[in-house]
């Protein structure tokens, strides 16, 4: 998840997909071109809007909705009219959408669940297909048999979203199409168009393709819950939809708890994947507070409610305040809840935003820097990643992340040991590498990982020996590199117990604000799914459980090379050096 640091005070840095609301100072992602300083309604900014369909959907919706509280004429916010502009915006050559997936994330209370019921009813009897262009403008019409799929962790929960849809309905459109509204349908039978609730069941939920599919809650769709079966059978469904219907996903949820791995954290990841890669298919839309905000100071946690429900003028805020302020509800609540924000898990190794924003990725490591490097090997099943951090500064670069690629792809994947040779190479010719310490192993005492690497880890041994100035493993019988944490060998207590302080003491730093990182988003993962691990020395990290596809290797590796920093600056055999500014090695 490019560079994906927050904005900090210090550092002036902004997630990718992040802009700040010039009025409000909320944090926003949803993509609006133009100057992100000037107002949305800015005319040089709407004159580079797409084109799209969502100026006729909305018209359509303000036409035929009702608010299904008050009965009155649907009146959608300026965000929700943005979103649909955005979701239904076109490519100008292909006529396909610019999204192929859109995920809305808003505090309690937002509106979340009207504007998925009014995309529902979009979806089954508005204007969504496209038929042609009139003066630059596409234009859109009803499909014939759309087939509108609403899913939740529960047939209940997702019934919820078809009963608001269904009040949704104005008696105008209702005769007009003669709509046939139920608990566990919604059907208008002239055409076959429908809006069904979906389940997770092989036989009854993997039907007919689907046109569109509405998710929500999808911060409780857990693996546990059945939840993460519903939403991939959602996407199933929508995939084996012919290509000139377009099917999509559209998922509404609440902030998600960090580390649950949840839908919406999956679909959190993947965005930032897709920042990260420079091709972003999905259309993410967050409304949130400023994390720089303290909101143990009262004023501060009004100006963050007022952010986030910035464009819900029906909230009650000063309730919203009183519920921040009850004492039964924790820190973590309070940011998920009412300000939308992602707050840390409960045994999270460290602050996940306070990380973040360290990030200084302008920070250039120029050739011939003094820096200390760290190798977390792994075959097949972790990543193997190296880090290096440079002596004056203790500035944090991430060398190389390799890990297994999904799907089919990764059946055989071993990790690449050529490359990785070739990464470490390319860094002892370019900087100066004081020490390199290297872990053959990320199990407690697996051999057939040690004997993957054993071979490349003595081969640095002999090439690099004489050249850094303190050994991984010095004395009799020492080793230049190997840095080897299985409990099985010898010095391994000694090696573990250094590690430990080091993360404890990285922890502390990264609360206080103490170094910088480069904001590679493999790091920054890494570092958000790390869980705090007692031991005997302390509190070290680790994965969630052996298990999990949660990775934490490029968290090991930075605390690898702090503690190869510590080490060399401590032996007294080199100095820091002169800071000379600052390059990535790639």
């Amino acid at each position: 998840m490019a560079d994906t640091a927050l904005l900090t005070p210090e550092t002036g840095l902004l997630l990718p997909g992040y802009t700040i609301d010039p009025e409000t100072g909320a944090w926003e992602t949803l993509p609006w071109p133009g100057d992100p300083t000037l107002p949305k309604t800015d005319p040089s900014r709407l004159a580079q809007l797409p084109p799209s369909l969502g100026p006729q959907i909305i018209r359509w919706v303000e036409y035929w909705l009702i608010d299904h509280k008050s009965g009155m004429p649907f009146r959608m916010t300026l965000r929700q009219k943005r979103y649909f502009h955005m979701k239904y915006a076109i490519h100008p050559d292909s006529g396909r959408w610019l999204y192929t997936t859109s995920v809305v994330r808003g505090a309690k209370g937002t509106g979340k669940d009207p504007l998925g019921a009014c995309e529902a009813l979009v979806e089954m009897c508005g204007p969504v297909k496209l038929v042609g262009w009139k003066d630059g403008h596409p234009v859109g019409a009803p499909r014939r048999f759309a087939k509108v799929g609403l899913g939740a962790n529960s047939l209940e929960q997702a019934g919820e979203m078809l009963e608001v849809a269904n009040g949704m309905i104005s008696d105008k459109l209702k005769r007009k199409l003669r709509i046939d509204a139920g608990m566990t349908r919604t059907l208008i039978p002239s055409n076959g168009s429908k809006i069904e609730l979906l389940t997770a069941s092989e036989r009854t939920g993997e039907g007919k393709p689907q046109t569109a599919v509405i998710l929500n809650e999808t911060h409780h769709m857990t693996e546990s819950s059945g939840g993460t079966k519903i939403a991939e059978v959602g996407y199933r469904n929508v995939s084996k939809s012919p290509k000139d219907v377009q099917a999509r996903v559209s998922e509404f949820t609440n902030a998600h708890r960090q580390g649950m791995d949840s839908w919406a954290e999956r679909s959190f990841i993947e965005w930032q994947e897709q920042v990260a890669r420079g091709r972003v298919k999905m259309l993410y839309d967050s409304v949130e507070y400023d994390p720089r905000l303290n909101i143990a100071y009262e004023d501060d946690l009004r100006q963050g409610i007022a952010q986030a429900y910035k464009d819900a003028p029906w909230a009650d805020q000063v309730s919203i305040f009183e519920a921040a302020l009850d004492s039964r509800t924790s820190t973590a609540q309070t940011i998920r809840y009412y300000l939308n924000g992602l707050a840390a898990a409960e045994e999270a190794w460290t602050d996940p935003g306070k990380f973040d924003a360290l990030a200084a990725p302008d920070t250039i490591v120029d050739e011939g820097d003094k820096i200390a490097m760290f190798l977390d090997c792994s075959k097949s099943t972790d990543a193997t990643t190296l880090s290096a951090c440079r002596l004056t500064d203790g500035h944090i670069i991430s060398l190389g992340g390799w890990k297994r690629p999904k799907g089919a792809r990764g059946d055989d994947w071993l990790a690449p040991r050529e490359v990785v040779d070739a990464v470490v190479r390319e860094a002892f010719d370019y900087y100066n590498v004081t020490w390199f310490g290297v872990d053959p192993s990320p199990a407690t005492d697996d051999e057939t990982e040690a004997l993957y690497w054993g071979p490349l880890i003595d081969e640095w041994h002999r090439d690099f020996a004489k050249h850094l100035k303190v050994w991984a493993t010095p004395g009799a019988g020492g080793h230049s590199v190997k840095f080897d944490m299985r409990m099985s060998q010898p010095g391994a207590a000694r090696r573990n117990q250094l590690f430990t302080e080091t993360a404890m003491q990285t922890a502390l730093d990264i609360e206080e604000g103490r170094f910088t990182h480069d904001g590679d988003p493999m790091l920054r993962q890494h570092v958000h799914n790390a869980r705090r691990r007692p031991n005997q020395w302390g509190v070290s990290l680790g994965k969630i459980n052996r298990s999990s596809n949660k990775l934490v290797d490029y968290a090991v590796t930075m605390i690898g090379a702090r503690m190869g920093r510590t080490t060399v600056l401590n032996s007294g055999k080199t100095t820091a050096g002169k800071r000379r500014g600052a390059r990535l090695l790639n």
